[in-house]
């Protein structure tokens, strides 16, 4: 059955053409691989970075200003610079932690425009045989920031 109106329609043949493939439209390391996401007042790392650190309760941020990378370590709720970094619940997940001095030094630091948010692949890394995750934000992704409506509901 043709759905073509051969009068108005030309039909052409896909000599020359090739199909893109789909993973060229994906950031893979958003999927599978760690991911720290800074916005000028905020931060939040994904569920791969928490499953690095073994789903653990507090972490401790180590910046390298120079190098603009962040790293992240396990820590105890005895160390006293650890921040709590997962909501509560049976499934253990990142929450987005607000940190408005320190955001907005980095994005000072690093000259990052305060209408973007940024996101930088993270990978394992070990430190004196212990397993952290560094972040790399010397040329992370970045898109316009968009903050939510008053009045909307799915915060």
């Amino acid at each position: 059955m043709t759905l073509l109106n051969n009068d108005t329609i030309p039909e052409i043949t896909l000599d020359g053409f090739q199909v893109v493939s789909a993973d060229m439209f994906r950031r893979a390391f958003r999927l599978f691989d760690p991911s720290m996401t800074l916005w000028n007042n905020s931060i939040c790392f994904s569920k791969a970075a928490v499953t690095a650190l073994n789903n653990c309760a507090r972490i401790r941020i180590e910046v390298n200003t120079m190098a603009k990378k962040i790293l992240i370590a396990p820590v105890t709720s005895n160390d006293k610079d650890g921040i709590k970094w997962l909501q509560s619940g049976e499934n253990p997940s990142a929450r987005k932690i607000e940190c408005i001095q320190f955001a907005s030094q980095l994005y000072k630091l690093w000259g990052f425009d305060p209408k973007r948010t940024y996101r930088a692949p993270g990978k394992i890394v070990a430190v004196e045989r212990k397993i952290m995750v560094m972040f790399d934000f010397s040329e992370p992704e970045s898109w316009n920031y968009k903050e939510k409506a008053a009045n909307d509901k799915n915060i």
